[in-house]
């Protein structure tokens, strides 16, 4: 019985949970890229271990659950953060990373943002609590340049990983060799990956290009609620500046002015460990933790469904399963007329566009019309799937 009302076990079972319903609404376009190693706009870490695994049924399942519980489980680590011998200060920091709403709806993602905040909670335990770190720099500088090499999104970290290294009683060269060394490697491997730049500079003003600077500034607001309930959000900011906690007030102003010039849903997650960082810098904040949690929960039970990816399933594994069914083998071509996500790309078929490729009607075997397609209907050998929500044609060889 005690195993069950085990914490830890609890996290797990609740990370499994939450990726079964990240499954059920089917891949997003951003999860496809990790899952086949699409070389774009990240650098290759971890889209490439996730990408390695292609060959492994269940991938797409096995990845959420490792995400979701890793992501949960570094409830784990929040408690660390809180002064000795405070057993109330504990329960409040797990309790509220759980409940940050970020966290919450992030797990059962795949996505590159979770494991970056991950790793990057990790150097925000240092930062608070880290001494003698001397014997660990080689480590320390691993995870940093292992962190760079996931997502961009790390660098906007740099100020809290410099004080980090910076304490150390080590010489300077090797204190800046550590800091520096991996983001001239992440700069060098970006020179030599041209559409990773490009991407960059593409959505780096997606958002004050298709809007007012009032409604950026207003996303990121949002995430930053969400970020941590609403009460870690405003706790954590207002324990940082109590505290003159300059490194992580400075990580903070960069994650809001990036996630104003480049807004994502999914950014939201890059607040929360500077504002759990800022919270535990202020023991006087961490007084009522009963009412804190209680109001955080109310305030994720608001928040959680209204940041919850909405819609209806993605319509691509029924139509792959489908057409499946029907006995065109995997390895045929697909052609898609419309716009379409790499989702359409993660399945048994090689997908190609239909616009513009006339020639493959006579080669493809299935034809999904995302847009109106009239050069498909009527087309002699050509039959249209039922019961899928797609309009969907296969081509079988008698």
């Amino acid at each position: 019985m005690r195993r069950f009302l085990n914490p830890f076990f609890g996290l797990v079972v609740l990370g499994i949970v939450l990726a079964v319903l990240h499954a059920w609404q089917g891949l997003t376009t951003d999860e496809a890229k990790y899952l086949l190693n699409i070389p774009y706009p990240h650098p290759p870490l971890a889209r490439g271990i996730i990408g390695f695994t292609q060959w492994i049924p269940g991938q797409e399942m096995l990845w959420r659950v490792i995400l979701a519980v890793v992501l949960l489980v570094a409830a784990e680590l929040a408690r660390a953060f809180a002064p000795a011998r405070e057993k109330s200060a504990t329960v409040l920091l797990a309790g509220l990373w759980v409940l940050s709403a970020a966290v919450f709806v992030s797990a059962g993602q795949i996505l590159l943002a979770p494991i970056t905040v991950v790793e990057m909670l990790v150097f925000c335990y240092w930062y608070f609590k880290g001494e003698d770190l001397e014997r660990m720099v080689g480590w320390i500088a691993l995870l940093w340049t292992a962190s760079l090499f996931t997502a961009y999104q790390a660098i906007l970290f740099l100020p809290v990983v410099a004080v980090v290294f910076w304490r150390m009683r080590l010489p300077r060269w090797q204190r800046l060799i550590a800091l520096l060394g991996p983001v001239l490697l992440l700069l060098l491997y970006t020179g030599t990956n041209p559409l990773a730049f490009a991407s960059m500079v593409t959505a780096s003003g997606q958002n004050l290009g298709s809007g007012s600077f009032f409604v950026a500034v207003r996303g990121t607001v949002w995430l930053w609620i969400l970020a941590g309930s609403g009460v870690l959000s405003v706790l954590g900011t207002v324990g940082m500046v109590l505290s003159r906690r300059w490194a992580l007030m400075l990580s903070l102003v960069l994650v809001a002015v990036f996630t104003t010039l480049s807004f994502r849903p999914y950014y939201a997650v890059l607040f929360t460990p500077l504002l759990l960082a800022g919270l535990a810098s202020s023991p006087l904040l961490m007084r009522r933790t009963g009412t804190t949690l209680l109001i955080s929960l109310a305030c994720a039970l608001v928040l959680i469904p209204l940041a919850f990816p909405q819609g209806a399933p993605s319509p691509v594994p029924a139509v792959y399963r489908a057409a499946e069914q029907a006995g065109i083998p995997a390895g045929a071509t697909a052609i898609i007329a419309g716009p379409f996500g790499h989702q359409w790309q993660y399945g048994p078929y090689s997908v190609r566009q239909m616009v513009g490729n006339p020639q493959l009607l006579d080669s493809a075997r299935v034809a999904v019309c995302l847009t109106d397609c009239p050069a498909i209907r009527g087309r002699e050998g050509w039959e249209q799937l039922k019961d899928v929500s797609v309009e969907t044609w296969i081509r079988p060889i008698r």
